[in-house]
């Protein structure tokens, strides 16, 4: 059995139980990724951990969104030049914008949330919203790793995972090693094999693939492995609640439903 570095008692419990599974955005099948709607309708599934994008505004609020920019008819909107007020009024057709803290309070005693790093210079909002609001069943991932590493210095509970770049995958095991308060990797599913997954199991690391929303990309992924998948499907996530780690010699075909209907 992996001895794991996190000592989170939520992220331990959950990974015991089977693969963690976390909605994308919230649920993007349902409203626009980040908004209030894809929360509550991601919740309503039960995942493991919905995961977030934030940002940071002009005046030091953190809001959920995936790029730099809120685009409208009336233009784009740089998301660290503008106001919280200012950006709450823009038009957003697809869903309700919504802040950190309220995403935090939202999925409170329901699901874990995963804060994605979309900025630089995080730590100080992320690390005073976590404490004022008292939360612990968190996970923060992305490439920032000064931040990565400063949260978990002040937070030693609070599971960090890394967002490979190009040179972090190159060096896959030095890096992990070199790291070692990382709790977690998550990484683009196509770049996952066997020696991957060997390579952080053998330091206490999960493995989190993203973006998964097909049923045999999804048995191909647990059948090397994988502590974790993040999915737009509210099927794959399904069919992976509470999925045992598959034994030797199993077919991946039938690790999943659905994947001999796909």
């Amino acid at each position: 059995m992996t001895r794991w570095r996190s000592t989170n008692g939520a992220l331990l419990e959950r990974r015991a139980a089977g693969v963690l599974r976390t909605a994308h955005g919230g649920a993007a099948w349902a409203a626009g990724p980040n908004t209030a709607e894809a929360l509550r309708a991601a919740l309503a599934v039960r995942p493991d951990y919905v995961e977030l994008d934030v940002h940071v505004t002009r005046d030091g609020e953190l809001l959920l969104w995936h790029d730099e920019h809120i685009v409208t008819p009336a233009g784009a909107f740089a998301i660290a030049a503008h106001p919280l007020a200012d950006l709450l009024a823009l038009p957003t057709p697809d869903g309700t914008l919504m802040t950190l803290p309220q995403a935090l309070e939202e999925a409170r005693g329901r699901s874990g949330v995963m804060i994605d790093l979309k900025a630089p210079d995080l730590y100080a909002p992320l690390i005073a919203t976590l404490d004022t609001l008292d939360v612990h069943d968190a996970l923060v991932c992305g490439g920032y790793v000064d931040t990565l590493l400063a949260l978990k210095a002040r937070r030693p509970d609070l599971p960090v995972s890394l967002t490979p770049d190009a040179a972090a995958y190159a060096s896959f095991g030095v890096t992990l090693r070199r790291l070692g308060s990382l709790d977690a990797v998550t990484v683009y599913w196509r770049t996952v094999d066997a020696a991957m997954v060997e390579a952080a199991h053998a330091l206490g690391v999960m493995v989190l693939a993203w973006t998964v929303d097909h049923p045999p990309v999804a048995a191909h992924l647990l059948a090397l492995g994988v502590d974790g998948l993040t999915s737009n499907s509210p099927a794959v996530l399904s069919a992976l609640r509470r999925h045992p780690a598959p034994g030797p010699g199993t077919d991946p075909r039938l690790l999943v439903p659905g994947y001999l209907e796909s």
